[in-house]
């Protein structure tokens, strides 16, 4: 006597195979080499590093069309000792720092300022709030006309308006070296992007 199989059986035992297949299939995708949770994911547009306790995070410049900017950033000191941001700047041409550049801009540069203070414990954003004191200003005397006049004191740049820099185009990234008091400088890029944090496609060059 031939065996029969009901409809309902039939549907169940298809469904089950095809729920295993795809199971398998799913499983194959996120185990390959190019499946996202492999990856680090940066959910900010700007770039992290840190250097010792010293933590930069989410750093990029808001710039114009015509490469003018700011520098925006949080800098994270989570040690338990004091340091200062010294300088920004562009690294020298052929430094490398294990990242892609993507386009590269010509001559940029960042505006100087006093040393800005990383508190231990503590966030500190670039630009700064309004009426917010970043720098510890260096005093430094000023000559005067007149020999018996007491000497002004004038503070290095003032970080208090934010960094300046020029030369940098939205769509480009710029390698950069962190300068800090304590801790080991950092070398890395940042992107620039225009002041709506849109990166546009650089134009072909000409």
């Amino acid at each position: 006597m031939p065996i029969t199989l009901s409809s309902r059986f039939v549907r169940r035992t298809a469904l089950a195979g095809a729920a295993a297949t795809l199971s398998i299939a799913l499983a194959a995708c996120g185990a390959n080499f190019g499946a996202q949770t492999a990856k680090p994911y940066q959910a900010a547009e700007g770039t992290n590093a840190d250097s010792g306790s010293i933590k930069v995070r989410n750093m990029l410049v808001l710039a114009t069309a015509d490469g003018k900017g700011q520098l925006h950033s949080a800098i994270v000191n989570d040690g338990s000792t004091d340091d200062t941001l010294v300088k920004i700047e562009q690294a020298p041409p052929g430094t490398q720092d294990g990242q892609a550049g993507g386009d590269q801009p010509g001559q940029v540069t960042f505006s100087k300022f006093a040393p800005i203070d990383l508190k231990a414990g503590t966030s500190t954003m670039l630009p700064p709030a309004a009426g917010e004191a970043t720098a510890s200003a260096t005093p430094t005397e000023t000559p005067s006309a007149d020999p018996t006049a007491t000497p002004t004191e004038t503070p290095g740049g003032d970080a208090s308006k934010g960094i300046s820099v020029t030369g940098g185009k939205p769509g480009q990234m710029i390698n950069v070296v962190i300068t800090f008091g304590q801790a080991g400088p950092i070398t890395t890029y940042i992107p620039v992007l225009t002041e709506n944090h849109y990166s546009p496609t650089p134009p072909p060059a000409e």
